[in-house]
This record gives C-alpha cells, structure tokens and sequence, in this order.
C-alpha cells in the first residue's frame, strides 16, 4: 500500500522528498503524568485516577530527496521547509491510498538539518522532519459542500480547522455556518459590550480597539418552536440616528438555545449603543425569545487561506472531543477518534 505526504495540500514528491520511516504518527500519545499522593500512615501512593490527559504528539519523517547537482537540491529543501515559514499551523496528511486520510495540524518542531552525498552521478541528501502537533485528540470530518452547517454541544474550548488553512474556536454551545466562498473569522474571546441598564436588547459599547476594523457580532437567544431566524445588529450612532450594521441567517432553528453570529467590517467609533434584534424570517417578531450572551469581539483570519471551493474538504475538531454532544452535520465522520 502507498502513502501520499502532504503539508498545506502540496505533496511532498513535488519537491522530490521522499518518506522512508516515520515515527509517532500513528502511535498512542504520551499521558501526562498524574497527580500523586503519600501519606505518613499508608503505605504506597495514591493516584488521581480521573480521566487521562495527554502531551502533544510528536513525530518524526526520515526523508531523502535526489537531485542532477547540489543547488538543485538545496534548493528543493529550502523551498520545502519555506512551507513552515508562518504563525499558523500547517495541515499535514498522509492518505493510504484506497483507504482514509490521516490529518494533523502541526509545527516544526526544530531545525532539519540537510546531510549530502554524491552516488552515481547525482546528489542525495536526507533529514528528520520534527513536527508537533499541540492539540492531538481529535475527530475528523469530510465533505465536498461548499457550504454546511455544524454544531455541538461541550462544556471546554475546541478547534474547528476547516482545511481551506483557517480556524474557529467553539466555545460551549457551538452553532455555526461554514462557507467555503471566504476565509473564517477567529474571534479575540473579549467581547467589548455590556447589557445596558435600559431595555435587555440594548447593548453599551465599553471600549474601542484602535486599529480594528473588523468584528463578530453574537448572540445567544432561546426559542420556543423551531423557526428560520435572522439577526439584526443595528447601530445607534452619535448623532442618535439608528442604522443596521449586519445581518446574519440561520435556517431551522431548534427548540431551545441557538447561537447566532456575523462578521462585519464596522468603523466602532461611530457607534455608541447596538440593538441585537432576532425575527424570524418573514421580519416579524418572535414570541417568548430570550436573548443570551450578546458580544462584539474583534476578529482576524488565522491561517492562510486557499480557494476550496469545489474541492473536498478534511475537518477537524480537536480538544476533549469525547465530551462532543449532539454534533450535527451533514458533513462525513471518517474518524471518531485519533
């Protein structure tokens, strides 16, 4: 059986590496060491047998490439390792062919340092690629839609990366629409609005971030019935005339609590105070919603971002994704778990 490498979507035979052992790739990770316990009046230890937590997983590719001269193949090298030149983790994956692809989220962990020997008229070199993958448990998803919904249900922070080289955190109860068309949006986690004293739709803006531009707008509300419903963000500017700002869909909403958000490009000291309102979607209002958690955070494209539009998808969630509730997506499961 055959194994294609990547890093980013570009094989690694585009640069003449080849893959000859690797190391940690598919091997259970390390647990973090538990807490422990000694008293005075027993004997032994006593251990904290709650669920095990894990290290980051760390790998390692013995790698050689050929080529007609020395340039040439530093070249190729230099060129390779150039992927790793970012903030962002790098999407690394490894397809059996015929069978389901593996991907990680990684870093290089380390130099590479390029050995060379010239055999039979060409020139050979070969290196460890070190990489780590900081948060290793993980299900993954795959799709070929351009645009799908997703959401889940957990108590800790995960990672949706959508493998077009951008990423999300959910927080909580995590509802959201991915469109392929554009790069997502990672929220800062600070929202820069409070409730206000006079309606519980109102909302005080408390601080102005110099130099941003672009923002997430959110809101949690709960509805009685299952309903298409859209937000309104609409602005109350200085001179105390009222604008929308952005609009936000979310078709079937359920039962209960939905989360709704948009991100819009907004010149924040025009405005004083925002109104979120939510009506469904014939513009009329909705009886018995109660609004949650209203925020306004700024928001950057993490990763580099490439045109995946027509193309299949990998995802991945990453954190403590045994306690994932209800996720529901129309996207394919290929594994639980690794």
């Amino acid at each position: 059986m055959g194994l294609k490498w990547s890093i980013n979507g570009r094989d690694f035979v585009e640069f003449g590496i080849n893959v000859s052992e690797s190391k940690g790739v598919l091997d259970k990770l390390k647990p973090r060491e538990r807490n422990s316990y000694t008293w005075a009046e027993y004997h032994g230890k006593q251990f904290d047998l709650s669920k095990p937590f894990y290290e980051a997983r760390e790998m390692e590719l013995q790698c050689w490439l050929r080529a007609s001269d020395s340039d040439t193949l530093t070249e190729n090298f230099n060129s390779f390792l150039a992927l790793f030149d970012t903030k962002s983790t790098k999407r690394f994956t490894i397809e059996p062919f015929g069978n389901k692809e593996y991907a990680y989220e990684v870093l290089l962990n380390g130099s590479a340092d390029l050995t060379k020997e010239f055999r039979d008229g060409e020139m050979y070199g070969s290196f460890t690629l070190k990489l780590i993958e900081p948060n290793p448990i993980k299900k993954i998803l795959k799709t070929t839609l351009d645009s799908f919904k997703i959401s889940y249900e957990i108590d800790s922070e995960t990672e949706i990366f959508f493998g077009d080289g951008t990423k999300q955190t959910g927080r909580g109860n995590v509802s959201l629409t991915k469109d392929y068309s554009a790069p997502s949006y990672e929220n800062s986690g600070l929202s820069i609005v409070s409730t206000s004293g006079v309606n519980d739709q109102y909302f005080e803006v408390n601080t102005v971030l110099s130099g941003s531009t672009i923002y997430q707008f959110s809101v949690e509300v709960d509805l009685q019935s299952p309903k298409n419903i859209k937000l309104y963000v609409i602005g109350r500017k200085l001179d105390n005339t009222y604008e929308v700002v952005a609009v936000s869909a979310l078709y079937d909403g359920l039962t209960g609590k939905n989360s709704l958000s948009v991100v819009q490009e907004v010149n924040m000291p025009d405005y004083g105070k925002f109104i979120y309102k939510v009506l469904d979607s014939d513009g009329n209002e909705i009886p018995g919603i109660v609004y949650n958690n209203p925020r306004i955070e700024t928001a950057e494209v993490v990763g580099e971002w490439q045109n995946m539009l027509g193309k299949e998808k990998i995802i991945i969630i990453a954190g403590n994704i045994e306690d994932v509730k209800n996720l529901q997506t129309p996207a394919e499961t290929i594994w639980e778990k690794i």
